[in-house]
């Protein structure tokens, strides 16, 4: 059974939008997730530029966590290597109590050298610090205290006096660096959940990423076909063409910011990135015929073709991007999620229908 996810970036491609209208975007969008029968809220985290006004997925989850009673509240992704690791094991326990244990903890090392810079931290350290913060975590997780010595971090012995509702820590989302064959194995011997981000990549490619958790699963003596796997997909269920093509501009709008902002070589307006074509980037008429932008039926095909394809296991739906009004953001939520999710698991099922919260 896949779950389904939505992610929120709160992006601000105009600063017309305020940060306070984007704020109760956030929320609302959350809420009506919630009333729809998604799976898990995903809130990401990102600094000091307008791809993403969401510094502190943890602070909004607590929010949240008040305002919603069952959806699943996820980091997505906390960046580690930006933590004080011992206050982000305090935080992610206090999350988890207050939502009732409905935390979901999605982790990555970040790749974007202006937000490392603002937080005094660098770039250039980001992987071997991560590690370090995953070591302190799980150390915290598994045994209720902490003392480590190490390059980044150095803590003598502490007791924590807070603990997750989810024993012995909520489920980890691991986004990144499959590539890196020992962290590979790591992830599959903690169990924690491969999470590759898709935008609209053929499956092929995204099997590829896939791939090296697979690798990782062999290696730590686990059966691969057993792994579970998320993926996230930029995504817009279009009411006709028109409207299809314009959310396909919003994607590569999307694209380009990530790519400057990525490259460490983005120009700036204020916090404003400026989004400048990309070589070799996707046009509107690739996003359409590769990705989820389309009709019920070519989005309820692509979703099928991923579930078969990759083993999938979680769902996480990218929909408010490049500055989609929130209006046609929640429009596709509820047409993903009321017509393209029975449709899909129909074709995969011979009649199956997905319950709402399942």
């Amino acid at each position: 059974m896949v779950s389904y996810g939505v992610f929120n970036l709160a992006p601000q491609r105009h600063t017309a939008t305020t940060d306070r209208n984007l704020v109760a975007d956030v929320v609302e969008q959350v809420r009506v997730a919630e009333a729809l029968g998604y799976d898990i809220a995903w809130i990401a985290e990102h600094h000091f530029s307008n791809l993403s006004l969401s510094p502190s997925p943890l602070m909004t989850l607590a929010h949240l966590a008040g305002v919603t009673e069952r959806i699943g509240l996820g980091t997505g992704v906390a960046v580690l290597p930006l933590y004080q690791p011992m206050r982000l094991v305090e935080e992610i326990a206090y999350v988890d109590i207050l939502s009732g244990g409905r935390l979901h903890l999605g982790i990555g090392s970040g790749s974007q050298n202006h937000e490392s810079r603002g937080l005094g931290t660098d770039l250039a350290e980001a992987r071997a610090c991560f590690e370090e913060v995953l070591d302190i975590l799980e150390m915290a997780f598994d045994q209720g205290r902490v003392a480590h010595e190490g390059r980044h971090f150095q803590i003598p012995e502490t007791v924590l006096s807070l603990r997750p509702v989810q024993t012995p820590h909520p489920p980890v989302y691991f986004a990144g660096l499959s590539g890196d064959a020992p962290l590979m194995e790591r992830v599959a011997r903690r169990g924690y959940i491969p999470f590759a981000s898709a935008s609209w990549m053929p499956v092929a490619a995204v099997a590829a990423k896939r791939d090296g958790y697979v690798e990782g699963r062999r290696a730590a003596g686990l059966d691969p076909t057993a792994m579970p796997f998320a993926v996230q997909r930029l995504i817009y269920v279009a009411d006709d063409a028109a409207d299809a093509a314009d959310a396909a501009e919003h994607a590569v709008y999307t694209y380009r910011v990530v790519a400057a902002a990525k490259s460490g070589a983005a120009r700036f307006d204020g916090h404003v990135i400026q989004a400048e074509p990309v070589p070799g980037e996707d046009d509107v008429a690739t996003i359409l015929a590769q990705g989820m932008v389309g009709s019920v039926e070519h989005v309820a095909e692509k979703l099928v073709a991923d579930i078969q394809g990759l083993g999938l296991t979680h769902m996480s739906c990218f929909m408010s991007f490049g500055g989609l009004s929130h209006a046609r953001v929640v429009r596709s939520m509820e047409r993903f999620m009321g017509e393209v999710v029975p449709l899909a698991e129909a074709a995969i099922s011979g009649g199956g229908h997905r319950a709402a919260g399942d």
